[in-house]
């Protein structure tokens, strides 16, 4: 008797062991394939190992967020206008988007699909909407553990860099420049002042901002914090570089003065984890460098040269300011405070 079950004991472990042993060597459930209007979506996506097999705008992805596009991703278009038949003929299984292309939602759910998620709400903090958002997405493609270690992560690696940084380091101002005279300064909700927040630094900036994060102002404005050090995210409009060079109004700044400006290749401002690491390994960089007014490196992101400038396509649907001036113009003035990411930047088809 006990000899018939220790055999039929010893029969189950091997099954069970040959069963382990295929589970390991199989390969994972493939990933649903994913089109993505969306670049903040689409950089979540990519970290968890679910890239989009399709993308609107790569090149200015690339540009804008600051991070390679994945090599088999096919470049569907316009964000506000994606080539729809190309879609088509891809057959994904699911299209996410933001509530910024909304009203394509009719169209796109003819072809496959469509899951809306949010991001900068005007409810919740940076962080827990980040966090939602990752779980969402990792849900959705079937990866909630690569889900929560990149949160896991993401907060390791940012407070790694904090533990690191110099102790004397002024209060900041973050800015992104719209024209010679115009800038996004940005304060709460913000993707660049959550991460400082975690690094341990100080926004100079405790002005009101609008849902995504930032406020419009003149750069006359920023003479009211001589003591702050300035943070300029590129890229630079086409021609704001050279201006600058002329501008009385910005030789005559705090910061410009000390020659301390900190000057970083692109981050999306209007990202999520990707880039709010991204972004605390660039700044984490420059503020330990002696060297001012260089843009940081990250190995593990590609870079935007200084001469990749852009001009803004303010031709395309949902991409004219509210008063009707072209972004990027000396008309521009502070009315704008609800200009969302894409009626200022995005659209950049036109480069020199």
């Amino acid at each position: 008797m006990r000899s018939g079950l220790f055999r039929s004991g010893r029969c189950y472990r091997l099954a069970w062991l040959a069963l382990s042993a295929w589970l390991l060597v199989s390969p994972a459930s493939a990933a649903p394939r994913i089109a993505s209007l969306d670049w903040t979506l689409a950089e979540t996506l990519i970290a968890l190992d679910a890239p989009p097999v399709a993308l609107a705008q790569v090149d200015d992805y690339e540009s804008w967020v600051g991070l390679e596009a994945p090599p088999g991703a096919t470049d569907i278009g316009l964000r506000t206008q994606p080539n729809l038949e190309l879609l088509s003929e891809l057959d994904p299984d699911a299209i996410v988007i933001s509530p910024m292309f909304a009203n394509l939602a009719p169209r796109l759910s003819s072809i496959a699909e469509v899951k809306q998620l949010a991001m900068y709400s005007g409810e919740g903090t940076f962080w827990s909407q980040s966090l939602g958002l990752t779980r969402q997405l990792g849900e959705l493609v079937d990866r909630e553990n690569a889900a929560e270690a990149l949160i896991e992560e993401t907060e390791a690696y940012i407070a790694d860099i904090a533990d690191r940084l110099p102790e004397d380091t002024r209060p900041l101002l973050l800015l992104q420049f719209m024209d010679e005279r115009h800038v996004r300064l940005f304060g709460e909700h913000s993707l660049y002042q959550a991460v400082i927040e975690r690094m341990g630094l100080t926004n100079a900036w405790q002005g009101t901002t609008n849902a995504w994060g930032f406020s419009l102002i003149g750069i006359e404005q920023l003479a009211n914090y001589p003591e702050a050090r300035i943070v300029v995210v590129e890229p630079y409009i086409a021609g704001v570089r050279e201006a600058l060079a002329d501008s009385g109004l910005w030789r005559h700044l705090g910061s410009v003065q000390r020659d301390d400006v900190v000057t970083l290749p692109p981050v999306w401002s209007f990202g999520a984890l990707p880039s709010a690491r991204r972004f605390a390994t660039l700044l984490g960089d420059a503020l330990s460098s002696t060297t001012p007014d260089t843009s940081a490196s990250d190995t593990s992101a590609s870079g935007t040269s200084d001469s990749d400038t852009h001009t803004l396509d303010t031709s395309a649907p949902g991409t004219s300011a509210p008063d009707n001036h072209a972004p990027g113009t000396s008309a521009l003035d502070t009315s704008e405070q609800a200009t969302t990411p894409d009626q200022v930047q995005g659209n950049t088809d036109a480069r020199r």
